[in-house]
């Protein structure tokens, strides 16, 4: 379900969030940037994780931009670390040509 995010970083999602989930990071990913309710959570059980929910989300274009938090205790939110499509851009590089590689070596084609 997507949010605001002044409701994401409120006390009540912080109190459902550990009552419901218990997550040790979260991602906010921006899905819909011109709604009154433009990011959904997603959770992760470690920073890795969280990186890879964001990513997946910027690479097959489900979201504009997404933020990785550190959950405390009480479900309050750290600092985000914000990521863009930009962000990835040498990963997607470096698969895609690994991609290739691959297929062109099934067809025994020399580059």
């Amino acid at each position: 379900m997507a949010h605001s995010l002044s409701f994401l970083l409120s006390s009540e999602a912080a109190s459902a969030r550990m009552i419901e989930r218990k997550p040790a990071f979260v991602v906010h990913a921006e899905v819909a940037p011109n709604s009154d309710a433009p990011m959904v959570e997603l959770d992760a059980d470690s920073r890795d994780h969280a990186r890879y929910l964001a990513q997946s989300f910027l690479v097959h274009g489900r979201a504009v931009s997404a933020a990785r938090r550190t959950v405390y205790a009480d479900g309050t939110l750290g600092e985000p670390d914000i990521f863009d499509l930009s962000d990835f851009e040498d990963d997607l590089t470096e698969e895609t040509q690994s991609n290739l590689n691959r297929v062109m070596s099934q067809y025994g084609l020399a580059f």
